[in-house]
């Protein structure tokens, strides 16, 4: 299963990153800033940009790249 979309996922919840649907430069750019596979990932905002928490860090992103990035949330509990 492919997960859902970064862009559904709602504020503040936690997932893993499970897949990225990009090509293959944009897979390189969010390498860069971190986001790879099995990496836990929180949504803190989407207006303007999406803004991403990733461990100790925040990301902003364009929409397109949040709709190329496929989570797992994590379960409440």
């Amino acid at each position: 299963m492919k997960g859902v979309r970064l862009s559904q996922l709602p504020v503040g919840k936690p997932a893993i990153v499970g897949s990225i649907d990009l090509p293959p430069a944009r897979i390189d750019r969010l390498a860069a800033l971190g986001i790879l596979p099995g990496i836990e990932i929180a949504v803190e905002q989407r207006t303007p940009v999406y803004v991403l928490r990733s461990e100790d860090a925040l990301l902003a992103l364009e929409e397109e790249l949040a709709r190329g990035i496929f989570v797992h949330p994590e379960s409440e509990g």
